[in-house]
């Protein structure tokens, strides 16, 4: 009975206790606190924000929220900083998530207020609208992310308070914010125009070479300053700032003599005409793209603004028109944002971007979501037609990336993403492997095919489709139709390998590179889910072996390089060791990457522990095959420039190309 008491006498203690923590409100500047999330507590580390869930970043701490003129501002006791977050963000498709640092100059102030979801722990943190989230794939164990729902890696709780006191942060606020010097940015364009000036604070002492971090910068602008300026005392400190734009686009002062552009949203899937009322097009024709309705031009820049104007009316220009966006007199001005897969165009008025209003049957409208992917603009130089909808099937389509001219050596690849056979997986299959595969020369064409699948062999014809379109069309891309391979991932590793194994001849690509692949259909080692959506959940054995690919493979298999995780809880590796094993037993060159990880997936993100040993195998790989490719046939250079005529894909004259690919007197010119 005594021991009775006493479990009933603690657990009441450790009751209170947890009643206590969920009680602790904020003090700002007088107190500091242990600051946890339900996936770990925060800590400070080799310059970052950290948390224990990460575990290479898991030193802990004692922060403050300090108050200073109206803002609030999260201090770590421990370094004596404030936190502030990296220039560029590391992860575009999830709206940009960025790195939390530790810094002398908190740039951003923060915001932290009642979340109410999890009761014992009511807090949010936020700056410029993102929201502090730890989580162990981030590079640092915590970020800026643009996850916006409360769950339990961003809502946060305060304990342990201990007595605090502010004067050293306070001090640091109060130097970086008025130290007293004023230094005046004057920046102008390379025309010596003065666009802005700009009046921070300086430091007595500081040498300024280059706009500090609290300058405020205008979208796709490089600034630069010739002249370093080193601050003093009772003197007009003047900074001479030059401002170089570069645009997503080529802007056009004469109109009558523009450079003309297909101008798209949702992925380049919805291109905007004027022929059905300033709305989108799903499913436009060549010649389509090609009519004065789908032209668009640009005039200005990120400090005046950014004019548009349809070919069809060049007397009018792009305009808000209450909830729509028509054309109409005037040159209205759009303010123009930037973004990591396009670029927004932003009415001045109220900030909201022009956005694809599918519920009014795609008009031109208006949202306030910047990562909205009916928000995100991109372009291609008139009828260059970078996104091509295969013959295959409604689905199949071959987003083009030419290797710029001066890298080529006449290589493609044809990338597949995974997805299961029942979506096209993100980007770090596909586009995100575009950068290392130009600079290797390769001009690059991601596949989105079939899914699911309408019948076993309906991703095989999509991906013999693509084949035959680069094939076809080798002279105009500047490749050599000998050295086209074939890159696959997870199911994309599927498909890949079915190319390699089910096609001869002109369709069969020249090698593969397979990346954690489904190779076989059978049930005791495959992965179900990508069996059941190609094959249907009860196949025939017939049907199971000719998609088994270990067992399709002969002497005449193209040579193939392999990635896998030993411990791949998704897809097994047998399904790598079988297909290495046929492919060595019918004499086919292998090369094999096996890493001592369960991950699957991990495609070409960069925080992967084995991602820079990835890339630098693959491409020790790839520069290998170049003796090989060599004795096959010599690669295609791309032309130079001259003062020809060009000629895009479609066999239209293009005046001063600037974006894509073209033709001019036979050879093939590649214009970035």
């Amino acid at each position: 009975m005594r021991h009775l008491r006493f479990i009933a006498l603690a657990l009441m203690a450790l009751i209170g206790c947890a009643a206590l923590q969920a009680a602790v409100t904020i003090t700002e500047n007088t107190k500091a606190y242990t600051l946890k999330t339900q996936r770990g507590t925060l800590g400070t580390q080799d310059g970052y924000l950290t948390c224990t869930v990460n575990t290479s970043f898991k030193n802990q701490g004692k922060f403050a929220i300090i108050r200073y003129e109206d803002n609030t501002y999260l201090y770590s006791v421990n370094d004596k900083k404030f936190t502030c977050h990296e220039a560029t963000a590391y992860d575009s498709r999830n709206g940009g998530w960025h790195n939390v640092l530790m810094s002398n100059n908190p740039i951003e102030p923060i915001a932290v207020t009642k979340a109410n979801k999890f009761a014992d722990y009511p807090y949010s943190i936020t700056s410029e609208g993102r929201t502090f989230n730890t989580y162990v794939n981030t590079q640092k164990g915590i970020c800026l992310s643009g996850w916006a729902t409360y769950d339990a890696g961003n809502q946060f709780a305060v304990s342990d308070p201990v007595d605090f006191d502010p004067t050293e942060a306070l001090a640091i606020l109060n130097t970086f914010f008025h130290s007293g010097i004023e230094v005046t940015y004057r920046v102008k364009d390379v025309n010596g125009i003065l666009l802005e000036e700009q009046k921070l604070s300086g430091i007595e002492g500081d040498v300024i070479k280059s706009v500090p971090t609290s300058f405020v910068k205008r979208a796709y602008t490089l600034y630069s300053i010739d002249t370093p300026v080193t601050v003093e005392k009772d003197k007009e400190n003047i900074v001479e700032v030059e401002a170089v734009f570069q645009m997503p686009f080529t802007t056009s002062p004469d109109i009558t003599d523009a450079h003309w552009y297909n101008l798209s949203l949702r992925n380049g899937e919805d291109f905007c005409n004027a022929n059905l009322g300033y709305k989108c097009n799903d499913n436009p024709s060549t010649d389509d793209l090609k009519s004065d309705a789908y032209q668009w031009a640009f005039q200005g820049d990120p400090y005046g603004g950014i004019v548009v104007y349809n070919r069809s009316n060049t007397a009018q220009t792009l305009r808000k028109n209450g909830e729509l966006v028509t054309l109409g007199d005037g040159t209205y001005r759009w303010n123009l944002v930037e973004h990591a897969n396009g670029f927004l165009l932003a009415a001045p008025e109220d900030g909201r971007f022009i956005n694809v209003y599918h519920s009014s049957d795609k008009h031109l409208s208006f949202w306030n979501n910047a990562n909205d992917i009916n928000s995100i603009f991109t372009i291609n130089e008139v009828g260059i037609i970078t996104s091509v909808k295969l013959e295959s099937s409604a689905k199949a389509r071959l987003q083009l990336y030419p290797a710029p001219a001066e890298q080529s050596k006449g290589r493609a690849m044809l990338v597949i993403p995974g997805g299961g056979y029942a979506y096209i997986a993100g980007s770090t299959e596909g586009s995100d492997w575009v950068p290392m595969l130009n600079d290797l020369g390769y001009t690059v064409g991601v596949l989105t095919y079939t899914t699911p699948p309408t019948a076993p062999d309906a991703p095989l014809k999509d991906g013999k489709a693509a084949m035959k379109y680069l094939r076809d069309n080798a002279e105009v891309l500047g490749i050599n139709p000998a050295h086209i391979g074939v890159m696959g991932f997870s199911a994309g590793g599927h498909l890949a390998s079915t190319l390699a194994t089910h096609t001869s001849g002109d369709e069969r690509p020249a090698f593969q590179v397979l990346f954690y692949p489904v190779i076989t259909m059978d049930a005791s080692y495959t992965h179900q889910g990508s069996r059941d959506n190609l094959l249907g959940s009860s196949p025939s054995q017939t049907l199971v072996d000719l998609y088994s690919n270990e067992k399709q493979v002969t002497a005449e298999t193209p040579r193939a390089y392999l990635c896998w995780g030993t411990g791949d809880r998704t897809v097994p590796q047998a399904n790598s060791l079988n297909y290495i094993t046929a492919l060595k037993n019918a004499g086919v060159p292998v090369h094999q990457l096996p890493l001592d990880v369960a991950n699957h997936g991990f495609g070409f993100k960069t925080d992967f522990p084995y991602h820079a040993q990835i890339v630098s195998d693959l491409t020790t790989w790839l520069t290998n095959l170049e003796p090989i490719f060599t004795a096959v046939g010599a690669p295609r250079a791309a032309a130079t420039r001259d003062n020809a005529i060009y000629y895009n894909l479609q066999g239209q004259r293009v005046a001063r190309p600037q974006h894509g690919v073209f033709v001019t007197s036979g050879k093939t010119f590649i214009a970035k």
